[in-house]
Formats: C-alpha cells, structure tokens, sequence
C-alpha cells in the first residue's frame, strides 16, 4: 500500500512533516511518529516537522523543529492528517519540491501535487503511520510507540470511536510491545488547568439548545481571554455537552483573536462532516470542524439550521 510512499521518501536528503491547522493528538503524535522513525531508519537524510503539535507533550514526545525556508525548499514535504496544501498549519509547504500525503480524512479531490495513501476506514492518521512502519520494515523505538499511542487514542475517544476494533486492539498492543507507555500518556491527557474549571462553569451556565436536539454555545474572544485559553483550546473542550440525552449533535463557537471563529461539531449519530465540509473544515463523520471567516450572527445561525436539519434527516432515515 505504501510502495509509491516509500520509493518517493528514499529519493530525497530533506523531508520536512507538515500537519493541519489547530493540531490535535493525531495530528502531532503522527509528525513526531514518523519523524523519529524515519530519523531512525534513514540517519543520513535531514528529516523534521513542523508547525505548533501539542505542547504538553513536548516533554515527553519531543518539540517540533525550526526550520528556514531554504531548507524547506530543498524538501520533499509530507502532508499528515489533512486533505491539502491549503489545510496544512505552516503554509512554507508550498515551497517544497515535492509533496505526499497520508491521511484517514474523507479526501476533498483537490490534492492532486503527488503520491498519497488516503484510508477512510482507518481511524486516526497514527492508525496509518503504524501499518507504514511495518510495512516498510522501518525502526521504531519507544518514543515513536508512544506517540502512535496518543495518536490512537486521541483520534479515537480512548477507543470509543471505532470501525474495526479487532485490527485496533491488535495494533495497539503491537506499539504497546514497542515501547507505548499508556499509563502516562493517559496521565497527560488528564491534567486540568485550574483556569479551566471556570470556564467548565461558564459553559455549564451558558450552552442553549435547539427544539430538534442540537446543543450548541457561542464563546467571544473575550470570554476566551477571561479564561485564559485559546479558541482552539475552548473548542477541544466541547465534550463537556456531549452525549445529553435528546440532543444528538453538539457543537462550541470559539471566536479566534483576529476574528475568525473556529468551530467543533460532535455527533452521537447523524452525519456532522458534510456540514464542516460545507463551510470549508473536515474531520469525521462524527467529529469535525472548521474555521469560519468571521462571528456573524447569520453564520452561525445558518449552520445551526444545518444541524437541525441534518438530525432530522438522520432521524427520517432511521424510523
């Protein structure tokens, strides 16, 4: 499956990794995944990732790579977990010379710059990193297993979220054979920013649903700043609604610095990607976002009504 992939990866001296906007555990645990087994298996080539990844695990997985634009433009990139140039978080991508992608996303048909393997029955983009690393017989150590791990069960709910569980419980004892420490990934992953309790209380005080079942919550910037968090940050946080009994989809607006806003929606059933997909995001079927251009009022309660319509059909399709 990674024939192309690989033939392209041992042709170039540089390779830098690049993943989306807003990265999540998938994304990041996939760029320092392959990396570092890449780094492994290739010791003379000049391999790094770029972008923000996932600073509370920097200590324990490892910081991202500064990298200058002469080097980028020497690169072969790697696109992880996401659909095109245009989805990546460091837009020097369209420097490299070349350009393959790996990815679990449903694929948009606007990537046609290179090679690419993109399986949508997988659940994580770590799911795919892993089945590169055995296929190719390339090293892996117990860095590379932890940062597949968190991939894994980021990506995946810690394991609630899943389209094949034979094949992720065996993969996941294989990375655990390798090295995966899941006791103190869990532990990361755990930890609560006391800033963070107040701002469980405002959403606790301040969500509004709708009559067909859609919990929602509008957060300004401001409201951000008093929290001292991001947009993002807020957003990965819209789980404290999920799962209400009569209220299927679940989604925060979280209002960026510079106007921008940047949506997550969550679903228990009907179908919340094509609705991300719409208004220019991605992700899963039942887990996705998007970063819409602005906070208008009309916006949002357009993509409200898209909810609502979507659990009615959902519900339509399901009597």
């Amino acid at each position: 499956m990674f024939e192309k992939i690989l033939e392209q990866i041992k042709k170039y001296d540089t390779i830098t990794i690049f993943g989306h906007m807003n990265p999540d555990g998938d994304c990041y645990g996939a760029q320092i995944g392959l990396r570092d087994s890449l780094r492994l298996s290739f010791p003379e080539k000049t391999i790094n990732a770029v972008g923000s990844g996932c600073p509370a695990f920097f200590s324990k997985l490892g910081q991202m790579d500064r990298v200058d634009d002469n080097t980028i433009s020497k690169s072969l990139a790697i696109l992880l977990d996401g659909n095109d140039l245009s989805r990546m978080e460091d837009q020097r991508i369209r420097k490299a010379l070349a350009w393959i992608k790996i990815d679990h996303h449903v694929d948009s048909g606007t990537f046609t710059e290179g090679e690419f393997v993109v399986k949508t029955e997988a659940n994580s983009t770590c799911e795919l990193i892993a089945d590169f690393i055995r296929e190719a017989d390339l090293k892996i150590n117990g860095n590379v297993a932890d940062a597949l791990f968190l991939g894994i069960i980021t990506d995946t709910g810690r394991f609630q979220y899943i389209t094949n569980f034979p094949k992720a419980f065996k993969q996941a004892a294989w990375i655990c054979e390798k090295g995966a420490d899941p006791t103190s990934l869990n532990r990361i992953l755990n930890i609560t920013e006391e800033e963070s309790l107040g701002f469980k209380g405002f959403v606790f005080s301040n969500y509004k649903k709708t009559e067909s079942g859609v919990i929602y919550l509008i957060i300004s910037k401001e409201q951000i700043a008093k929290y001292h968090l991001t947009a993002s940050k807020a957003g990965s946080m819209v789980n404290l609604v999920s799962n209400i009994k009569g209220y299927p989809i679940w989604t925060f607006f979280s209002e960026n610095e510079d106007g921008t806003n940047h949506v997550e929606f969550r679903s228990n059933g009907p179908a919340v990607q094509p609705i991300a997909l719409k208004y220019g995001g991605g992700g899963h079927r039942l887990a996705a976002g998007a970063t819409l251009p602005n906070s208008s009022p009309d916006l949002i309660n357009q993509i409200i009504a898209d909810l609502d319509q979507a659990i009615l059909d959902f519900k339509k399709e399901n009597k």
